[in-house]
């Protein structure tokens, strides 16, 4: 009976995006175009901090929502500081519930999320690392970010131990996309000074850990 169900929930599913399969990619082009997003918020008003903040939570767990143009979205529509907190405040908190969820209903509740292999290859490599690594997971461009809350939540790691890194390390992304939303070509000399020094903070990171890095992503 069950596997009945099951086929018959399955047919019904891939006639459904049959049909609505022209709404289904303009939806998906979309998250795509910075311009129409930045378009639709506008249009949106007031409610489209609350909008763009729900995104950014469910980005964590749908891999098709692009969060890089979300976050220059903001920064484009409500300056870089505007664009910052928003931002970041929605990120730390799709993360940390990301977290919770992994560690409360385990692995088979990852994978719902994540890919099985991706979960394995970052699980392992996290394996007794603590803020400085979570940190740096959340804001590498090569690693999968959303990715590495259920990892963490999957880990041995903490929970106050990952909400700092979470903060961190969301909040050196949100730096550097908020400014180039904000300023785009046009960037202050304040506004360079804040892009270089997070360069600076990564460049080092990097070089400091580069060997595990470069033997995981190759991995």
């Amino acid at each position: 009976m069950k596997k009945l169900i099951v086929i018959f929930l399955l047919i019904a599913s891939l006639i459904t995006l049959f049909l609505y399969r022209e709404n289904i990619l303009s939806a998906l082009s979309w998250f795509a175009s910075l311009e129409a997003i930045t378009a639709s918020m506008k249009h949106a008003g007031i409610w489209g901090p609350i909008v763009l903040f729900i995104l950014f939570v469910l980005q964590v767990f749908l891999a098709f929502i692009p969060g890089q143009a979300l976050m220059v979205a903001c920064g484009y529509l409500y300056g870089f500081w505007g664009g910052f907190l928003l931002s970041w405040l929605s990120l730390v908190a799709g993360g940390e519930i990301a977290y919770i969820l992994a560690r409360k209903y385990g692995r088979p509740f990852a994978e719902k999320w994540i890919a099985p292999s991706v979960l394995e290859r970052w699980n392992n490599a996290a394996a007794g690392q603590g803020i400085g690594f979570f940190t740096l997971s959340l804001v590498m461009p090569l690693v999968p970010n959303d990715a590495m809350c259920y990892v963490a939540g999957l880990g041995t790691i903490r929970r106050i131990h990952f909400s700092i890194a979470n903060l961190l390390g969301r909040g050196v992304a949100c730096v550097i996309t908020s400014a180039a939303g904000a300023y785009g070509g046009n960037i202050s000399w304040q506004g360079w000074m804040i892009l270089i020094a997070a360069f600076v903070i990564i460049g080092i990171a990097w070089h400091v850990g580069k060997h595990n890095w470069s033997h995981l992503l190759i991995a």
